[in-house]
């Protein structure tokens, strides 16, 4: 065993099968401080006029941004999952001044990218688990 651990071949296979545990099907846009994910059922067109139109609209800062993106097919809308702050927890209320943003934000993605299928932002943790939808679209 220990004579087989250490061809190299062995090695490879372990660290492949330790990469494909972890792979979801998710794809990525990760150009400079901005990352998008999005999954499979995500049109790359629209993924890539969202990741045009933030970067236009100057919401990337200095430091790295994470968004996820998914389609909710039994709604037919795109979930646009942002990490609003680090520290915000479930429990803490969206000041008035950030709701207003957001709901700016929310309005301008379905006029100038999201036309055909609405999106909604969604607030998440670190780990793009849902805390809260600020704007919910009535679908």
């Amino acid at each position: 065993m220990l004579r087989l651990m250490r061809n190299p071949i062995f090695i490879f296979g372990i660290i492949f099968l330790l990469f494909a545990c972890d792979m979801n099907g998710e794809k990525v846009i990760d150009k400079g401080p901005l990352k998008v994910y999005y999954s499979d059922s995500a049109d790359e067109k629209v993924i890539s006029a969202f990741y045009d139109f933030w970067t236009k609209e100057q919401y990337v800062g200095e430091r790295t941004q994470s968004i996820k993106i998914t389609k909710n097919t039994k709604r037919n809308i795109y979930e646009v999952r942002i990490i609003l702050r680090k520290d915000f927890a479930p429990s803490l209320k969206i000041e008035f001044e950030e709701l207003k943003l957001l709901s700016q934000i929310q309005q301008d993605l379905n006029t100038n990218v999201f036309m055909k299928d609405l999106c909604e932002l969604v607030i998440c943790d670190n780990k793009f688990q849902t805390l809260t939808t600020p704007i919910p679209l009535n679908r």
